[in-house]
């Protein structure tokens, strides 16, 4: 009975409870001080788990990651651009080389012609001394007795003015390609330390680069560059991805209106990507043209030479130097892939591949890594050409 009168009792108070909600729905709630109730001392409990203060490790590893992979990104650009103005001073200087040479030759002959010049003059000068001069020249002659002797006088003492008169011309015209020699020479010895000072600044930003990525990537913690390198092989697998449709589209494109070559690959192109195959698995390096070691550049002038085709040094200037411009749809094997910091300007060129075919390039990619065939990336592409 007991157990009845309370479920009775439990149930009358839900009732009562009820009814006092409706009326507060119908009525409106007033507030607590027009009603003289007290506000009401429970809240909702905190929950017993709060959301961290602090960001979830896993997180601001990742975002670490991010961060690094950005910089060790921006410094492998670095190194490259750094690269290819060393590349650009080391070509000069070498020009300058054979320029300087030539210069020193011709500023030698110069001043031997400008002294082989004043010797003659000064013979012609002390022989006129001797005789007392033009003057005492045509008072010999007008001593003549016949004008046929006055005639050939005065005539031989024209010849021997004449002579005089172009001794002293040559000297001076001598005397000035000497000059003008010298001053070659002394231009190109300043241009040479100007090359040799960029050569040197070039070099520095490029270990600056070098170390600045290798103390980055020294100073993370395992687990950020464990997860920057997932991350990086993420990046490059969905850009892989992408870049190979906008190729695809762009290949169909050229293919609809005639521009996609269907003669088959030259002979030539066929042994640059044989040569530069060859080289495949050695150690990228900037500024090095091989045997051991190459930079993108460097790779792609000795893969063409071997070829038979000799293309400048630089990836600015090979791009420059090769006429025959190609669209991205319709590039084929063999072709010169370029990419610059800025598309709209040629000059900032700091990267060169081969293409190979099926979306694929050889190239040296950047310090780090080794010479080896990978996805065409289009990020910064500023186009291609056909060499021969």
């Amino acid at each position: 009975m007991r157990g009845r009168r309370i479920a009775s009792a439990a149930v009358a108070l839900v009732a009562s409870m009820a009814a006092i909600v409706t009326t507060l729905l119908t009525a409106g709630v007033p507030s607590t001080a027009a009603i003289g109730v007290a506000a009401p001392s429970f809240r909702l409990a905190a929950p017993s788990f709060r959301l961290a203060a602090m960001a979830d490790p896993l997180s601001d590893a990742q975002s670490q990651a991010r961060q690094l992979q950005a910089e060790v990104t921006q410094l492998q650009l670095q190194v490259e651009v750094a690269g290819e103005r060393y590349d650009g001073a080391e070509a000069s200087l070498a020009q300058l080389v054979v320029a300087q040479e030539q210069a020193t030759r011709a500023a030698t002959a110069a001043t031997e012609a400008a002294d082989h010049a004043r010797a003659i003059a000064d013979t012609t000068t002390r022989a006129l001394y001797t005789s007392g001069g033009i003057t005492g020249l045509y008072a010999s002659v007008l001593t003549g007795r016949s004008p046929a002797q006055l005639q050939a006088g005065l005539h031989s003492v024209q010849v021997v003015s004449d002579a005089d008169t172009d001794a002293l011309a040559k000297v001076g015209a001598a005397l000035k390609a000497a000059a003008a020699a010298n001053a070659e020479v002394a231009s190109l010895r300043i241009k040479q330390d100007e090359l040799t000072a960029q050569a040197a600044s070039a070099n520095t930003e490029a270990q600056d680069a070098l170390a600045e990525e290798q103390s980055a990537l020294q100073g993370a913690k395992a687990q950020v560059v464990t997860l920057e390198k997932q991350f990086q092989a993420q990046v490059a697998a969905q850009k892989a991805a992408r870049d190979a449709q906008t190729l695809a589209d762009a290949r169909r494109a050229a293919a609809a209106v005639g521009l996609v070559n269907t003669g088959g690959v030259s002979r030539l192109a066929l042994l640059a990507i044989q040569a530069a195959q060859s080289q495949i698995g050695k150690p990228y390096m900037y500024g090095a043209a091989g045997p051991d070691s190459w930079d993108c550049s460097g790779l792609t002038q000795w893969a063409f030479a071997q070829a038979g085709v000799v293309i400048p040094r630089t990836a600015a200037d090979q791009y420059a130097a090769v006429p025959t411009k190609v669209a991205l749809g319709a590039i084929q094997p063999g072709d010169l892939l370029f990419w610059a910091t800025d598309t709209t300007d040629p000059t900032t060129i700091h990267h060169v591949a081969i293409y190979v075919g099926n979306g694929m390039m050889l190239a040296a990619p950047h310090a780090g890594t080794n010479v080896q065939v990978e996805p065409v990336y289009l990020d910064g592409y500023i186009g291609a050409v056909r060499v021969g």
